[in-house]
């Protein structure tokens, strides 16, 4: 063979052994290509894990007078304040940070408010009026510290013989109470949650380590025990300028409250008074004294209605330790966790009315 036809044969076969070697590279490449797209095909076809729901928040206590949990130290005595509830004095302020409110005919038909403040403390409170003796007896069933602007003989009694942690407004006005220009005497005193701390601690008073009794709570409504559901409550006082209205609302889960037909919102924030738990009890009254003040029987018991989440419950109220809770046939009913109003009436059947839910 020729030298030129030898080289050309080493030179094909040079050409042949390039292209062998480039197309196994190709199939390689080829290849971890096709494998990489699999990978990624599998781990996009593996199921996707659901994250974890955040675990509920864990809280050290539980306010006692409204169920709510909460971190902060709940082992310290409450107070209770009576607040004025005439024309004169509306709207109050303080009212929808109070943990029970109870409502109750002080002179004519006019209603007196005793206010408990533990799990809140306001910056104002008020106006502040004057004490009568059932409202002291109450206020001792919280074991709270009463504060009062006067009060009546019956009252001033129980003060005198030392029957009450008290008080009195009238004694430091000026210092940790204090008068309102925007209103006229007797119905501009105030006060407000600090100053009610320094005034206990003036006295000498101790607020640590006497928390309020805790009151039944549970998280929802019993609507088995319901006989009626109802959108609004109205109370009979027997004065067309201060029967009260609770209305239910579902957005706030409470019922607003209205006396003399006008919506009642806290004078300065204008948040609105909306308990979620209505306890309204009827008791025996008598008149004892020509200025129409009264005795009110708040030991026997008797017939109520507890009132809760657009529910009614027809039920039986009992002074427990000189609480007032609700029972039905002879077993206790719990509260829903909020602020709860507590309203004495003459007659539970003529003094009580319901507004119907409207059907669809």
């Amino acid at each position: 063979m020729g030298r030129s036809k030898i080289t050309l044969f080493i030179f094909i076969v040079f050409l042949l052994f390039i292209f062998a070697a480039c197309s196994g590279d190709n199939e390689v490449v080829e290849e971890e290509v096709d494998e990489e797209s699999d990978q990624v095909e599998e781990e996009n076809n593996e199921p996707e894990v659901e994250p974890e729901p955040d675990p509920e928040p864990e809280f050290a206590g539980v306010y006692p007078l409204t169920g709510d949990e909460t971190d902060n130290v709940v082992d310290h005595r409450a107070f209770g304040i009576m607040i004025e509830n005439s024309s004169s004095a509306r709207p109050q302020s303080g009212l929808y940070q109070a943990d029970v409110v109870y409502e109750v005919l002080s002179e004519g038909r006019i209603t007196r408010l005793l206010a408990f403040y533990h799990s809140q403390q306001p910056e104002r409170i008020g106006p502040v009026r004057s004490a009568r003796d059932y409202y002291i007896f109450l206020n001792n069933g919280y074991d709270a510290m009463y504060a009062s602007a006067g009060g009546s003989p019956g009252a001033f009694d129980l003060v005198d013989r030392g029957q009450v942690p008290y008080i009195n407004a009238l004694t430091y006005d000026g210092q940790f109470f204090s008068r309102s220009s925007e209103r006229s005497a007797p119905h501009n005193m105030y006060t407000t949650y600090e100053d009610l701390q320094e005034a206990a601690e003036h006295i000498a008073f101790d607020l640590e380590g006497r928390k309020p009794p805790e009151l039944p709570f549970t998280e929802e409504a019993d609507a088995s025990l319901s006989e009626r559901e109802s959108l609004a409550v109205h109370v009979d006082y027997g004065s067309s300028i201060n029967n009260v209205t609770f209305e239910y609302d579902e957005d706030l889960d409470g019922y607003i409250r209205s006396v003399g037909g006008e919506r009642v919102d806290d004078m300065e924030t204008g948040n609105p008074v909306a308990p979620r738990n209505l306890f309204i009890v009827g008791a025996t009254h008598r008149v004892v004294d020509d200025q129409g003040r009264r005795d009110i029987d708040i030991e026997s018991g008797g017939n109520a209605y507890l009132i809760q989440d657009g529910y009614v419950i027809e039920a039986e109220w009992q002074n427990v330790d000189g609480v007032i809770l609700p029972f039905k046939e002879g077993e206790p009913l719990h509260f829903l966790p909020g602020q709860t109003w507590i309203n004495f009436v003459e007659s539970i059947d003529s003094d009580v009315s319901f507004q119907e839910e409207e059907e669809d």
